[in-house]
């Protein structure tokens, strides 16, 4: 995930970085606050999202593929049927459906009932206030499910321009303008982010319990240079590492 999730992390730090400037200009010239985001930002938070639900696809491939040898029963009915990745693969649209089918087929193995995401909100999406970032949602289960299957629809809505299929606002991830236009803000592009290390961490969790392995997994330094204890503080992702892995942070 680490390598996966690398092209949408670069460009969540370009988009701080451009806030940052940003609101140091305004300072130098005597105005209050940070200003609004430019276009630029709306398209830089659009291109994280896109590049978060890539990583989602090619780390379930990854954890899939990687587990396979473990379990003697991991082999489907028919490689011509049931295919991992390439061209043919069962997570090419990797929708929460798509993904615990991947799991269930191999290892029956159902990753829903683990998910449990912490996400920013802004007190708009819940029709209070501004847009501005200001509170935490929860969601477990089948409503982890439907904030992912969200993300996955704003990857299609962007990437095809199909406004037959685009999401219906998601708190934490989308909202619509009332043109019904898709709207990604910074707290969305950070939650995207957030929600695949949460992702990661929880569903090879659940795997790993599932094939009984009993070796615990390591947090290492290049997780720490990519920002992971930034995206999993107080997360219960977090808190699983801290209570499990060897050499974890205080999450």
């Amino acid at each position: 995930m680490i390598d996966y999730l690398a092209d949408a992390q670069h460009l969540h730090y370009v988009t701080h970085e451009r806030l940052a400037k940003t609101a140091a200009d305004r300072q130098a010239q005597g105005k209050p606050g940070s200003g609004q985001p430019g276009k630029q930002h709306a398209s830089l938070n659009r291109a994280i999202v896109v590049a978060a639900v890539g990583a989602l696809e090619a780390f379930s491939e990854d954890l899939a593929l990687t587990a396979q040898p473990l379990d003697a029963q991991a082999m489907p009915p028919s490689n011509n049927w049931y295919q991992i990745d390439g061209s043919r693969g069962m997570v090419q649209t990797p929708n929460p459906l798509n993904l615990r089918k991947l799991f269930w087929t191999f290892f029956r193995y159902d990753p829903m009932p683990d998910w449990d995401w912490s996400v920013a909100i802004a007190p708009a999406e819940q029709g209070r206030g501004t847009t501005w970032r200001n509170g935490v949602a929860t969601y477990r289960a089948a409503d982890a499910a439907s904030f992912l299957d969200a993300m996955v629809k704003v990857r299609h809505g962007f990437a095809h321009q199909d406004k037959a299929q685009r999401p219906p606002a998601f708190p934490g991830i989308v909202t619509l303008t009332p043109g019904k236009k898709l709207s990604i803000h910074s707290h969305h592009a950070t939650n995207a982010l957030s929600v695949l290390v949460q992702f990661a961490v929880l569903t090879t969790h659940g795997l790993a319990d599932k094939l009984a392995l009993a070796e615990k997994l390591r947090w290492s330094r290049a997780m720490t240079n990519s920002g992971w204890e930034d995206l999993l503080r107080g997360t219960p992702a977090g808190t699983a590492i801290t209570q499990n892995w060897k050499g974890a942070p205080q999450l």
